[in-house]
């Protein structure tokens, strides 16, 4: 657990002396601020969340069961453990208190040390929840993103394009790939190393990115290859957004803050729902190897069907787009 003093306990009592012997208590280990009612109370911490609250029960206006409610009902604060001080220890009011959303709670008049006790052992089990949601946040976005662009993967890719051609045959709607390979990236590799290379790939993400917005997404496919998913797309609508990621691609300069100062080009196959095939499977590879053909003839270029060809076998270019 981080320092002691890096933690802020809220303390909430109507009853002054009670906030004057807490802060006391607790100043030593804690940074420690104050409110005595629970209006007070929800507006500082609104305005800036404490990461334990000792909350008493008996306010007037607002008691502490309404307050924990609140704060348990807003998601920037249902997370904050609450503890409540109180001098009823019936078990209605425990329960009540536990079914509001408390972490525990310390009868009046309270032994301090059990209260630092209490206060750090869930000053402790907060910390270890924010850790692991902060892990399993990070181990859940490297599942479906690629760890060098911050695009997605390929897992994300197939799964997705499924749902999004189901989605389009019952909506009746078209979609569009792209597929988009970098022309001459071996050059760079060899004459700057792997590393700038592997910066290179990261700054075409952003160009990609920079190019389309949502719902279109970009994948990394695998090295320097890219795939751009366009719902809602027609033929047209996809050869604009390619132009637009090509003519971009173009006006960069890549690894400038390298001082390498890199000029790149990309080549780019297209096919689109359902004008050119209504299977996940061959719309990639329609789209790969119409990128693969410009490769082989001019490169710089966008190639795609000049026709729906009724048939989800891959076809060669009869468009090219210099």
């Amino acid at each position: 657990m981080n320092n002691d003093q890096n933690f802020t306990v809220m303390v909430v009592d109507d009853a002054q002396e009670n906030i004057d012997i807490l802060v006391t208590v607790l100043g030593h280990q804690f940074n420690v601020c104050s409110a005595m009612d629970g209006k007070s109370a929800l507006a500082k911490i609104a305005k800036d969340p404490p990461d334990l609250i000792l909350l008493d029960i008996m306010m007037p206006e607002m008691d502490g069961f309404e307050v924990c409610r609140q704060l348990k009902s807003q998601a920037e604060t249902q997370d904050i453990p609450i503890i409540f001080l109180t001098a009823r220890t019936d078990e209605e009011s425990v329960v009540e208190g536990f079914q509001a959303g408390i972490v525990d709670y310390i009868t009046k008049p309270f032994n301090t040390t059990e209260l630092l006790v209490r206060v750090k052992t869930q000053l402790e089990l907060s910390h270890s929840r924010r850790e692991m949601k902060r892990i399993n946040a990070r181990l859940e976005h490297l599942v479906i993103h690629d760890d060098l662009t911050g695009l997605y993967n390929t897992r994300y890719l197939y799964d997705e394009l499924y749902q999004l051609l189901e989605r389009s045959k019952a909506e009746n709607k078209s979609f569009a790939l792209l597929f988009m390979d970098i022309d001459n990236f071996k050059y760079v590799v060899d004459t700057y190393g792997h590393l700038n290379g592997s910066r290179a790939l990261r700054e075409i993400a952003d160009t990609i990115m920079e190019s389309i917005s949502q719902p279109c997404y970009g994948v990394a496919y695998g090295g320097d290859e890219f795939v751009i998913v366009l719902p809602g797309f027609n033929k047209d609508q996809a050869i604009k957004t390619a132009e637009s990621i090509r003519n971009r691609m173009k006006q960069t300069t890549y690894l400038s803050s390298e001082g390498c100062n890199v000029n790149l080009s990309a080549s780019l196959g297209i096919a689109a729902y359902p004008d050119d095939a209504t299977e996940t499977r061959a719309l990639l590879n329609l789209a790969d190897q119409l990128m693969f053909r410009i490769k082989e003839t001019s490169k710089d270029a966008i190639g795609c069907l000049a026709n729906a060809s009724g048939s989800d076998r891959p076809q060669p270019p009869s468009t090219l787009i210099n």
